[in-house]
């Protein structure tokens, strides 16, 4: 068979991937730890004037001494995803908000975003890894505050009435439609065939049109494709990898990568050991092992060349995924994920049940962006590049899905 570009691609990326699987298996390696790594913030080199540094999806706790450290490194956009943002956590974000005003905003315009800079100030991108609260179900009493008289949303009448607008109003930019299970709105990426709905259909429009950042990583294979096809403004797959590279339920085809470039998005690189070295292969092992070592910060920067390679320096950015204090991935003690016997949501095929190796080794934190920066370098990025990848690309995309 000839030599493809797209495979002389994937040869090239995977041979620094799959080597390190193959050691690991062969010689039964657990990478086992005994306690949590500790983890070492380089000197941050802080961007220049005009650089602006996005975190995509960094779900930790808001907390004083967590954005300090965004400060620290320079980095203004703290893209904050979690499932179902609903009216509580929204009261949470703007608690610390207020509580922190000196150093944070609450960002709901690209303007918002460059003042933050100007002012030395972290922004806060808020966004939903699921629209739960938009569901039919969803009903009144369940929502404090409720702006509709009788029920959360109303799918009887036509247009159909949601709380869209409503948590556009409280900052809400950024939206997936399903956490990895199909829902009323389309398909979660554990049922990968499963169609955009009529209702998501109709969301989705409304996402664009009101001006809400389109994601879809979570979401199926079929639902994605058909999101990107109907968009009309940029989608964007916020947390995901290649599964070229690693073939995992929470990872992205090619063809998605590609059509999701094509409508101006990008795709935001996990920084989640298991969608790096863990694949749909090494499901009957998730119990016992052999388990992957930790990820190096060279395996992350491999997975951000194959999508340059495949759709170009324009079309990438960070999607870390980051999750410091959140009881369920359990990272108060870096633990990773759960016990995949035991879970549902996260099945053996996504997530294996070793502790403390949850995220790549030496980028595990916001404080050690420079570290990224440095690999960036090493793997030959112009400091343009570098910069489109730290956070223009996002920039970029924000401007296009936004309305102000």
């Amino acid at each position: 068979m000839a030599m493809t570009r797209r495979n002389f691609i994937k040869a090239s990326i995977k041979a620094s991937i799959g080597g390190v699987a193959a050691l690991y298996i062969g010689q039964g390696v657990s990478g086992a730890q005994s306690a949590p790594p500790s983890f070492e913030c380089p000197p941050a080199t802080l961007p220049s004037a005009n650089e602006i540094i996005v975190v995509g999806v960094d779900g930790s706790d808001l907390t004083p001494q967590y954005l300090d450290d965004y400060l620290s490194v320079g980095a203004t956009v703290w893209q904050v995803s979690g499932n179902t943002m609903d009216v509580e956590r929204f009261k949470e974000i703007d608690t610390f908000v207020q509580e922190n005003s000196s150093k944070v905003i609450l960002a709901k315009s690209y303007n918002d975003i460059l003042a933050a800079k100007q002012a030395g100030k972290v922004a806060i991108v808020a966004g939903a890894q699921d629209l739960y609260t938009l569901d039919a179900s969803w009903q009144d009493g369940i929502v404090e505050d409720n702006p509709l008289p009788n029920y959360g949303n109303n799918w009887l009448v036509n247009p159909p009435q949601t709380q869209l607008p409503y948590y556009y109003g409280r900052g809400l930019r950024i939206a997936n439609l399903a956490y990895n299970f199909s829902n009323f709105f389309g398909g979660g990426c554990l049922d990968p065939e499963t169609p955009l709905s009529k209702a998501g259909r109709y969301i989705v429009g409304q996402l664009q049109e009101i001006g809400i950042l389109v994601d879809t990583s979570h979401s199926s294979e079929r639902t994605s494709l058909e999101i990107a096809k109907m968009a009309t403004r940029p989608v964007v797959i916020s947390h995901s990898n290649p599964a070229a590279l690693d073939d995992n339920p929470r990872n992205v085809s090619d063809r998605l990568i590609e059509c999701i470039a094509k409508t101006g998005g990008l795709i935001g690189l996990n920084a989640t050991n298991d969608f790096i070295l863990w694949s749909r292969a090494d499901a009957p092992y998730a119990e016992t092992g052999p388990f992957p070592p930790q990820a190096s910060i060279s395996q992350y920067v491999d997975m951000i060349d194959y999508v340059v390679r495949l759709v170009g320096i324009d079309y990438v950015g960070l999607g870390t995924d980051w999750t410091w204090g959140d009881p369920v991935g359990g990272n108060d003690n870096n633990a990773a994920g759960g016990d995949p016997a035991k879970s549902f949501v996260y099945p053996p095929d996504m997530i294996h049940k070793q502790a403390y190796l949850e995220f790549v080794a030496n980028f595990a934190e916001v404080c050690q962006l420079p570290n990224l920066e440095a690999e960036l370098v090493r793997h030959g990025y112009s400091s343009t590049d570098m910069a489109k990848i730290m956070g223009g690309n996002w920039m970029r995309v924000f401007s296009q899905a936004w309305n102000s």
